[in-house]
């Protein structure tokens, strides 16, 4: 999947909600994740190992959110076409 603009546009507005502070790193890049562009500009194929940090008054509920984004798979199985579905 990676995070392609539907994922990054998800995580930006996730992080938005949050007055935390809101990053993830890939490397020494990093990106501010209430930014879609930020984010895109990361350049992060599927695979890719990114690193989260999040700091502010509600970081615990913004760290459980965005890494639940994660584990879901930015809901990319409720997207993907009927056939695709099947196969698994």
């Amino acid at each position: 999947m990676g995070l392609h603009v539907r994922a990054a546009t998800l995580l930006c507005k996730t992080a938005m909600k949050f007055q935390s502070n809101v990053k993830i790193a890939k490397g020494s890049a990093v990106a501010d994740c209430k930014s879609c562009l930020d984010l895109l500009s990361l350049m992060s194929p599927q695979g890719t190992k990114l690193a989260l940090t999040v700091d502010g008054v509600d970081e615990s509920e913004a760290t459980k959110e965005i890494v639940e984004l994660f584990n879901v798979k930015f809901y990319e199985d409720e997207f993907a076409p009927a056939e695709s579905k099947s196969k698994v």
